[in-house]
């Protein structure tokens, strides 16, 4: 299976050096200072929750007398504020040092180095300490909001540096930058306390997760947090150069330099409606979002990145590429970005370039467990069975929450026809995540397998109630249905998947199987030579071409589709079986002998191999070979309807050998089951049986 994996997007938030006048606002949120907080908060029925913070500090903090027990004084008045107003304890797990780049000049890029140092092993938060001299300071905060990183320059203001960790560690929980000075959140960071609106926030973001996949917001809170957002969003639209250059009236770049900085700012709450769109499904609403966020932050590599990924989920996988391309042209070392780029080339059945991409990506971050996941399924894709079940169980190692690549692992075993251990799988992912589409698609393809096709259907129908237009339990439930010989129905569920998905390989797959079944042969090759296009490349897919070539007497185009099907799986005996005819249609026929003996070989029962080895024999001249075969086949299927054509064979070689009793036996066999034998040929054994 190939489930849409979880994304590694993160959104930017920063923190801007305080303003030195205050600015044309339209601030309708009112401060709530400290004091007024912390009698609100003792009301609060949460419990109080502990969150574990790693710190790092990088060789220039490390050289600055008292810096880090300044940082640790400091948290600890912010833990404690934190817990008043949010129920919300941090406890630090002792200091990591981090070799800062010298050349970085800017938050961002040193964000970039943090992110792949992966520091944050073993703790909720990591929250990073520069105290490099030559950096830009245009910002003095960078928090990475679905990594929960933080990462702020060193001041020896007490004042300064404490309200600079409490304005980060609110974005950590989903703040976002507010029109009014008079907020903490606001782009300066001047004021003393959270606005309402982002206390609400906080307040609901004590809910978020920090496992390192997945989107942090529990289902239950994003449409309350949603609502907060657009409230946010409705204020920053009332600013006078907000409303300018949103009506595309100004370009942000002709805006005062401080302006510049706080229009871009404040695109962050564009940012966050926009993930919560892709989290529903509203695709185009989060590309409008993000469109948004542009507009007030050209250039901002988190809204292009949040787009792609709209497009992408959207179906619109090229204009997707194109920007994850235009972003790594700029940021080449952004493995997140380049990650995502690994999805859209599996999206596109580019495998060898997706999976390129992944393992660049695990080199840079060995721990990237989502990576290790996706790179398994483009394994499973390229039927790399024992590569992809080292990936899937890479990713459990890393954490063992991560539903879906227990979801995959089933699909490994269940390829190994081991549907124990699939279901053992299955289970794991389903007692982590019970609303799991990708599991529940699963649960149905091992139910698939072992037969329980009314089950299978009700776990796919399962799969389909969170997502009604996932494109692979539509297609999985076409496959029942035309399991259960319902062909019009499975018809109908491979549409919907293409409906769904236009670029969705296997639905045309599928689809091409249905009319091969009715003998349809163009619109069955049609389909399949569609999904080929798509860059579905599965063996299955090969041999039903095949097959349709031969319906069709093309034996070329049959000779080289069964041979794609066995470069892919050398073990299928089917290839081999079509191979064999379509040699021996075109004279080839030691060839042909060769291939159908390789069939037999890996599938000594198999009916069909054995009469068309027999047909080959007979035709090279080998007749004890070819009535060896014949009664072979016999033995395998004595009541098969078609053996009408065997009797008549046999009877034909044992009158070349004059053994005519047992020749005249098998002829009457081939007349009583209604095949035609030439009467010529009954008449001369007739004559030889009286003599």
């Amino acid at each position: 299976m190939t489930r849409q994996s979880a994304l590694a997007v993160f959104i930017c938030l920063f923190l801007a050096l305080p303003a030195s006048t205050g600015f044309l606002v339209a601030a309708t949120c009112q401060p709530i200072i400290p004091e007024l907080l912390e009698s609100r908060a003792t009301s609060s029925p949460l419990e109080i929750r502990e969150i574990t913070v790693k710190l790092a500090a990088d060789e220039e903090l490390q050289s600055r007398p008292v810096s880090k027990e300044r940082v640790e004084s400091l948290l600890r008045q912010v833990s404690r504020e934190f817990e008043k107003l949010f129920s919300l304890r941090f406890r630090w797990q002792g200091w990591e040092l981090w070799t800062s780049p010298d050349n970085a000049r800017t938050l961002e890029e040193l964000a970039e180095d943090l992110d792949r140092a992966g520091l944050k092993s073993g703790a909720d938060i990591l929250i990073a300490v520069t105290g490099q001299p030559d950096l830009e300071l245009e910002y003095t905060g960078f928090s990475l909001f679905r990594e929960a990183t933080v990462i702020v320059i060193y001041t020896p203001d007490r004042q300064k540096l404490k309200k600079l960790l409490r304005h980060e560690l609110g974005h950590v929980f989903g703040a976002v930058h507010v029109p009014s000075p008079s907020s903490i959140m606001s782009c300066g960071g001047e004021g003393l306390g959270f606005d309402p609106e982002n206390l609400k926030i906080i307040q609901l973001g004590w809910q978020r997760h920090f496992r390192p996949f997945g989107f942090p917001f529990p289902e239950g809170v994003r449409k309350e947090l949603e609502e907060i957002y657009l409230r946010i969003r409705r204020e920053i639209l009332k600013d006078r150069e907000v409303r300018r250059l949103l009506g595309r009236r100004m370009a942000a770049n002709r805006l005062p330099l401080e302006e510049q900085k706080r229009a871009f700012c404040l695109a962050d709450c564009s940012l966050m409606l926009a993930q919560l769109q892709l989290e529903k499904g509203d695709y185009q609403k989060a590309v409008e979002y993000c469109d948004e966020a542009l507009v007030m932050a050209p250039g901002s590599y988190e809204a292009l990145n949040l787009k792609a990924i709209a497009l992408r989920r959207s179906g619109q996988v090229e204009a997707a590429v194109n920007l994850y391309q235009s972003i790594l042209k700029d940021r080449p070392r952004q493995f997140r970005v380049l990650y995502n780029l690994g999805i859209a080339y599996g999206r596109q059945n580019r495998l060898a370039e997706a999976e390129e991409i992944y393992l660049k990506v695990l080199e840079a971050r060995p721990d990237f467990i989502e990576a290790h996941n996706n790179l398994g399924e483009i394994y499973l894709r390229q039927n790399r069975i024992e590569e992809a079940e080292k990936e899937f169980l890479k990713a459990i190692e890393l954490h063992r929450e991560f539903a879906l690549a227990y979801a995959n692992l089933a699909e490994v075993y269940l390829r190994k026809n081991d549907l124990a251990r699939a279901d053992d799988c299955v289970e794991k992912a389903l007692a982590i995540d019970p609303a799991m589409t990708a599991a529940h698609n699963m649960k149905g393809n091992i139910l698939r397998q072992a037969g329980r096709l009314e089950e299978a259907v009700r776990a796919f129908k399962k799969a389909l109630e969170k997502n009604p237009r996932n494109e692979k339990a539509l297609y999985n439930l076409g496959l029942v249905a035309a399991d259960l010989n319902r062909p019009d129905e499975a018809r109908e569920y491979f549409l919907k998947a293409i409906e769904a998905d236009r670029r969705f390989a296997e639905a045309y797959s599928g689809l091409g199987l249905s009319y091969l079944k009715e003998k349809n042969w163009d619109e069955a090759i049609k389909n399949f030579l569609q999904a080929k296009r798509l860059g579905y490349r599965s063996p299955v897919l090969h041999v039903n071409l095949s097959f349709a070539f031969l319906a069709r007497k093309d034996w070329p185009a049959a000779e080289a589709e069964a041979r794609l099907a066995i470069e892919a799986q050398p073990g299928l005996a089917l290839a081999h079986n079509n191979l064999g005819i379509a040699l021996a249609q075109q004279n080839r026929l030691e060839e042909a002998r060769e291939a159908l003996s390789r069939a037999l070989e890996l599938s000594p029962l198999e009916r069909d191999a054995v009469l068309n080895l027999a047909a080959v024999e007979y035709s090279l001249g080998h007749e004890d070979r070819a009535l060896e075969l014949f009664l072979k086949a016999l033995v395998l299927s004595p009541q098969h309807p078609g053996n009408g054509s065997i009797y008549n064979n046999l009877a034909v070689i044992y009158y070349r050998r004059g053994q005519y009793e047992q020749s005249w036996e098998f002829c009457l066999k081939a007349l009583q089951s209604g095949f035609r034998v030439e009467p010529d040929f009954v008449d001369e054994l007739r004559k030889k049986i009286k003599k």
